[in-house]
């Protein structure tokens, strides 16, 4: 009976190699180990010797049988295994690959650079992080001004023995800057985001992006900005739209205008948006102010110029007719996906 058991383990341990699927792995258990399995037969044979005989051939058979399950259980380890491995089929269609584009944001920022460098002007980019003087102070915005509070201006708690610091709360703060810094004549437009501490809405968010536009030399005037708005607009909406200067106040320019542009979306005729008036207020400009000419050290009897500040979020909804500032910044697929 002893060489009955050396038969079957041999057996198993030759079938084993050639096991190489779930179903004759199974097959494997049945023959070896199930309820009328060879094993079983063997063991319904012992049960019925000698004690003595029955002790000897029951160890021989514990052994037999460990070995066999050992056998199955790295069979079934090497399967699972097996199955888990992916195979690579070079005639299978493959997936497609999602590709990423540029954010509607950063598309229209690169055409806006992209229409005013055609007009002559460079571009500036400045910091986010400016100073009190740099924000406020050069462009003749007094200690006592709103903006400055608190509650509209986001500051930071860090300061040096000269400085206090914030977050610009428009590009305009690298005007002085740029005057400094560049020969005349210049034109330049410095594109970026601002931050401004208010509550949020449709129409408002904490940070958005403005493009202020500069422009000093002996002939810079208003009627070469309203040329060089008109133009940008209608590069900007594929249309020509009428620009209307109207008169107004910024403690940095002087005179000062409110910019309208006949509505992009009823052509003048009037709609709920423009309020029937067929315009719409799209930037605020005006001749740089003298105090900001004499902080960049400009003569003022010898040059002059304009400056504008439009923001881009703005001109996007229009252009798209967007009606939610805050899905710019949302990471709202469904939105950014259509742009």
């Amino acid at each position: 009976m002893k060489e009955e058991l050396d038969n079957i383990l041999n057996e198993a341990r030759k079938i084993i190699e050639e096991i190489n699927s779930e179903n004759s792995l199974e097959n494997f258990r049945i023959r070896f180990l199930g309820r009328k399995g060879l094993l079983k037969e063997i063991l319904d044979k012992i049960v019925k010797l000698e004690e003595k005989e029955r002790r000897e051939l029951g160890e021989y058979f514990n052994y037999v049988k460990n070995e066999i399950e050992k056998l199955y259980e790295v069979a079934k380890e090497r399967i699972i295994t097996s199955k888990k491995e992916i195979k690579f089929d070079i005639h299978h269609p493959g997936e497609k690959i999602r590709k990423g584009h540029i954010h509607i944001l950063n598309q229209a920022i690169k055409e806006i650079k992209e229409i005013f460098m055609k007009l002559g002007f460079d571009i500036e980019r400045g910091r986010e992080l400016v100073t009190e003087y740099e924000n406020f102070d050069s462009l003749n915005i007094p200690p006592n001004h709103p903006s400055r509070d608190l509650w509209d201006t986001l500051w930071l708690k860090f300061e040096d023995k000269n400085n206090k610091y914030l977050l610009r709360t428009h590009t305009s703060a690298h005007q002085v800057e740029v005057l400094k810094n560049k020969p005349l004549p210049i034109r330049v437009v410095i594109p970026g985001k601002v931050f401004r501490h208010e509550a949020t809405d449709q129409r408002h968010e904490i940070q958005f992006h403005q493009l202020e536009g500069l422009a000093v030399g002996e002939h810079a005037d208003l009627r070469e900005l309203k040329g060089v708005l008109k133009i940008f607009f209608k590069e900007f909406f594929g249309t020509e739209l009428e620009v209307i200067f109207r008169t107004s106040y910024f403690p940095f320019t002087e005179p000062s205008v409110e910019i309208d542009l006949e509505c992009v979306l009823c052509k003048g005729k009037g709609c709920n948006v423009c309020k029937n008036s067929g315009y719409l207020e799209i930037a605020g400009a005006g001749m740089i102010h003298p105090f900001v000419l004499k902080e960049a050290g400009i003569d003022t009897n010898k040059y002059f110029g304009y400056a504008f500040g439009l923001g881009i979020e703005r001109i996007i909804m229009l252009r798209h007719n967007i009606n939610d500032v805050r899905l710019f910044n949302s990471g709202d697929l469904r939105f950014i996906k259509q742009f």
